[in-house]
């Protein structure tokens, strides 16, 4: 995928070519023109594939790549993510089982798809979603006994309060901003991205980030919209007077645009600031997710009421808060301690 580095005041785009090596389409004046050379780089490099076409119908019988389109017709009530989700899905499901007749579909097949998937090298986690959207889509006799073990959860990676600070230390500055307000409300991305300096409130002697607004994000299309699973979600959260200053400072503004304006997506924000950043700070792997997980645990483990801390979070339930207790690096097991004292 296309994608621009930033030196100097010079933008440099970069595109991989047809074996996946990472090459440069050369450096320009602005982040556009970088970007827009090195798409159009990828695309000559790597044209796009030809897609195989499958029969909606055999034997009479309709195909199981003929009955998504009905299927997602009916999805209506589905968040635009879960769409998404349910796409990609199909897009894994229809090469291993689209030419059969989906009454036909047994245990056995899907069974060979899963193993099929996990053996490209999939991630167990991708694999499993796999098999929930097959559960969705194919008859329930299809998928009768079919199970997928994952094997490795992945565990939570949090940065210590001077990783954070070195991270923002890093981060080109038109997003350093970003990461403190991150690292210190907890927000998610889709939360973030939507800040606008207007949400900063003075309550009393302090202020508070009134969250009251999320943005879904899916491929290229950003939709806003409320909180219609969780009230919860909808919270004040109190933050220090110099970072409510600055956020309050853009006024009705988006405090976190993109580099061409509009929302900021997530994908440009890991490839382009996020991925730089970390790895001259030296802390390589970790996720943009993560300074929200860092941030919790930070809230969890400082003797902070858990019931607190999951109404700052916007957990709906407090035995997800709970998983963040003792997660920090070095904390000594309680238990532990006490028995040694006793």
């Amino acid at each position: 995928m296309a994608s621009v580095r930033e030196r100097n005041g010079r933008f440099t785009g970069l595109y991989r070519d047809e074996h996946g090596k990472q090459k440069s389409a050369g450096s320009y004046g602005t982040f556009d023109e970088a970007m827009s050379r090195a798409t159009v780089a990828e695309l000559d490099a790597r044209p796009p594939e030809t897609i195989e076409v499958y029969a909606t119908s055999r034997r009479g019988q309709v195909t199981v790549a003929g009955y998504p389109p009905g299927w997602l017709d009916g999805q209506q009530l589905l968040e635009s993510n879960s769409v998404e989700i349910a796409r990609s899905a199909l897009k894994r499901i229809i090469p291993h089982l689209g030419a059969m007749p989906r009454d036909e579909v047994t245990p056995d097949d899907v069974r060979r798809m899963l193993a099929a998937l996990k053996q490209s090298g999939l991630a167990d986690g991708t694999v499993s979603r796999t098999l929930d959207i097959a559960r969705q889509l194919l008859p329930k006799e299809a998928t009768e006994g079919v199970r997928f073990r994952i094997k490795e959860r992945r565990k939570l990676r949090i940065a210590n309060r001077e990783q954070a600070a070195a991270i923002e230390a890093a981060m080109l500055p038109r997003y350093k901003l970003l990461v403190r307000t991150a690292f210190t409300t907890g927000c998610r991305w889709s939360e973030l991205i939507a800040i606008r300096g207007t949400d900063v409130e003075k309550r009393g002697t302090g202020y508070v980030l009134m969250i009251q607004r999320t943005i879904e994000e899916v491929g290229t299309k950003f939709t806003e919209r409320g909180y219609d699973k969780s009230a919860a979600a909808m919270r004040d959260i109190s933050i220090p007077n110099r970072l409510a200053l600055e956020l309050a400072g853009f006024g009705p503004e988006l405090c976190f645009p993109g580099p061409r304006g509009g929302y900021l997506g997530r994908c440009t924000f890991r490839r382009v600031f996020w991925l730089p950043a970390i790895e001259k700070a030296g802390i390589p792997g970790l996720r943009v997710h993560d300074m929200r997980h860092s941030a919790i645990s930070w809230w969890a483990n400082s003797g902070i009421d858990l019931a607190a801390v999951r109404d700052r979070a916007g957990h709906a339930n407090i035995s997800v808060t709970s998983r963040y207790i003792h997660t920090m690096p070095g904390n000594a097991d309680p238990f532990l301690a006490m028995l040694e004292a006793a």
